[in-house]
C-alpha cells in the first residue's frame, strides 16, 4: 500500500501540470487568433485556493481598462468606509423665522457628494418624491415666505467638475455627468418622448421633471409605423458645454408608444437649488431670491454663518453596500466618479480625483499591489488617460476575497447572463449563472475581470483586457465569454484522483 501510494504522489502532479498546460494551450488559442493580430491582450488568471497564477500575459503592462476602474473605488470604499457608510445631504434655514412664517434669510442645502439623490437606482422613491420631502420640511418648519434664495453648498467638492481627458462629445450624455459636492438626478434632465398625431408632425416631448433650468428645442419629427424587424426610434441629443439648452432631434415612429431619453446638466448644484425652489413654490412658500450656487454668493461667509442656520432635515442615501451595486452592476459612471472624490474628501480632505487616486494607490499597496504605475484620472474608466495593469486589478480581487465583507463586493458585480451589463453574456456556456465579473468599453477597448468558480469549486480570479482591437466589438465578449467559460470548467484533475 505504502508503494501504491508513493506512485500515486508522483502521477497526481503530473496529472495536474497537464490539465493546467492544456487550459494554457486553449487560451493561448482564444488570445492569439487573427482577430487580434494588431490588439494588445492583458490577462491574468489566478486559484485563489493555492495563489497559484494559472495564466498570465502582459500583466505588467499598462492597459486602458475602460468600466474596469469602477472596481478600484468600489473595492476602496467598502474597505476603507465599510458597508454601512451613507451620505447626508442637510437642509438648514439661515436666519430668523418672523410673524407670519417670513424667513429672513436663505434655505441651504449642503451636499456630502450623495449620488443618490435619485429614485433611478438608488431607491424606489422618485426624485420628484425626494424633492417634496424637502420642501415640506420647511413647511414644517413654518416656513410660508422666503425673502433670501435657496443656496446650493457643494463646497464638499473641488470646484473642477469638467474631465478634460474626456471626448467632447460624451459631455452631454447621461453616461458623463459631471461630478459635485450637491447633485440631484444623477445630476440629469429626463424626458419622455410620444409620437406626434400624424407623420410630420413634431413628436410630444414631456419632461419628469419640469422646471425652467433646462429649455427644449425639440426637433423631432413623427414618421410613419415602423417596417416589421425595424428597432426603435433614432434620437439625437446636442446641448452646448456651458449651457442647458438643449435639442433633441431624430424621428419617433407614429406606433411607439414611448421613448425615454436623457442627458446631462451644466452645474448641478444650481440644479438642485431651481428644483427645490420650484417645488416650494409648488407648496405655496414664495422665494424672492430665486435659486443661487453658494459660490455665486459675493458674500459667502457673512450670508451663510453657521450661527444663522438651523438644520430642518437631513436626506441619507442608502448604505455603501447598495450603492457599490448601483455603480458595478449597471456601470454607472457618475456614482464611481462621486465615490473616487468621495474617498479623496474623507480620507484625505480634498474631494477630487486627484486625492481620490491617492486612497485608491495605498488601498492597492495594502492589498500587496505594486500601485507606483497606477494612472487614475477618473473613478467610472470614461477618459483614456487612465492606465492599469492587469496583475494590479488581480491584487485588488484576490485582497476583497480574503476580507470578511467580500460578499458585499462580490455581490455587486454583473452575473454572466444573469443582469446587470452581463445580462446577455455567456447564454448557454458554462460561466453562465457563475462567473461575477465588472464589464468594461470605451472605443477598442473592451475588459471582463472578475470571478469565476471552476468544476472543482475553487474560486478564481481573472482580469482580461483588450485595447486597440479594430473587430467588431462583440468578437472581443465572445473570446471572453469563452475563455471565463474554460475557467468553469477547469478541473486540475488531481484533485479527482
Amino acid at each position: 500500500m505504502a508503494a501504491i501510494a508513493a506512485v500515486l504522489l508522483l502521477v497526481m502532479p503530473c496529472h495536474a501540470q497537464k490539465a493546467l498546460d492544456e487550459l494554457r494551450g486553449k487560451l493561448d488559442q482564444i488570445f492569439d487568433a487573427p482577430a487580434w493580430k494588431n490588439a494588445f491582450w492583458g490577462v491574468k488568471i489566478m486559484d485563489l485556493k493555492t495563489s497559484e497564477t494559472l495564466y498570465e500575459r502582459n500583466a505588467e503592462k499598462g492597459f486602458m481598462p475602460a468600466s474596469n476602474m469602477k472596481l478600484f473605488p468600489t473595492a476602496t470604499a467598502l474597505a476603507v468606509l465599510g458597508p454601512d457608510y451613507r451620505y447626508e445631504t442637510r437642509l438648514y434655514a439661515c436666519g430668523p423665522v418672523t410673524h407670519g412664517g417670513i424667513l429672513r434669510g436663505d434655505v441651504l442645502i449642503v451636499g456630502s457628494g450623495d449620488p443618490s439623490v435619485s429614485g433611478r437606482y438608488a431607491t424606489d422613491t422618485p426624485t420628484t418624491m425626494i424633492l417634496r420631502g424637502w420642501a415640506e420640511a420647511v413647511r414644517k418648519a413654518g416656513i410660508r415666505r422666503i425673502t433670501g434664495a435657496v443656496i446650493g453648498d457643494d463646497d464638499a467638492f473641488a470646484d473642477a467638475k469638467l474631465v478634460g481627458s474626456w471626448q467632447l462629445d460624451y459631455y452631454q450624455e447621461w453616461y458623463a455627468a459631471e461630478s459635485g459636492g450637491l447633485t440631484v438626478n444623477d445630476n440629469c434632465w429626463d424626458v419622455s418622448v410620444r409620437p406626434g398625431r400624424k407623420p410630420g408632425a413634431p413628436a410630444m416631448i414631456v419632461p419628469a421633471l419640469p422646471t425652467r433650468y433646462v429649455t427644449f428645442k425639440n426637433e423631432i419629427l413623427t414618421t410613419g409605423p415602423r417596417p416589421k424587424g425595424e428597432g426603435e426610434a433614432a434620437i439625437t441629443i446636442s446641448r452646448p458645454l456651458d449651457r442647458n439648452e438643449v435639442t433633441l432631434g431624430g424621428y419617433m415612429p407614429l406606433d411607439l408608444k414611448e421613448q425615454h431619453v436623457r442627458g446631462s446638466v451644466v452645474n448641478g448644484t444650481h440644479y438642485c437649488a431651481t428644483l427645490l425652489q420650484e417645488e416650494l413654490k409648488r407648496q405655496g412658500v414664495r422665494v424672492s431670491g430665486g435659486a443661487l450656487d453658494a459660490d455665486e454668493l459675493t458674500s459667502k461667509a457673512a450670508r451663510l454663518l453657521p450661527g444663522r442656520c438651523r438644520l430642518l432635515h437631513t436626506h441619507y442615501s442608502p448604505p455603501l453596500s447598495r450603492i457599490i451595486s448601483f455603480i458595478n452592476k449597471p456601470s454607472q459612471n457618475f456614482y464611481a466618479d462621486q465615490l473616487l472624490k468621495t474617498l479623496g474628501k474623507v480620507l484625505y480632505g480634498t474631494g477630487d480625483f486627484e486625492h481620490g487616486e491617492m486612497a485608491v494607490r495605498d488601498f492597492l499597496t495594502t492589498a500587496g499591489a505594486d500601485a507606483s504605475m497606477l494612472r487614475m484620472v477618473d473613478g467610472s474608466g470614461l477618459s483614456r488617460h487612465n492606465l492599469v495593469e492587469p496583475r494590479m486589478i488581480l491584487a485588488l480581487l484576490a485582497f476583497m476575497a480574503s476580507r470578511p465583507d467580500f460578499h458585499y463586493f462580490y455581490d455587486s458585480l454583473p452575473v454572466a447572463g444573469v443582469d446587470g451589463t452581463l445580462r446577455t453574456r455567456a447564454k448557454g456556456m458554462a460561466a453562465e449563472n457563475n462567473a461575477h465579473a465588472k464589464t468594461g468599453f470605451i472605443n477598442r477597448v473592451r475588459a471582463l475581470s472578475g470571478y469565476v468558480t471552476s468544476r472543482e469549486g475553487r474560486l478564481i480570479a481573472f482580469c482580461m483586457m483588450v485595447n486597440n482591437y479594430t473587430v467588431e466589438t462583440k468578437q472581443a465578449n465572445a473570446a471572453q465569454d469563452q475563455a471565463a467559460s474554460l475557467l468553469a470548467e477547469y478541473t486540475s484533475v488531481a484533485q479527482s484522483h
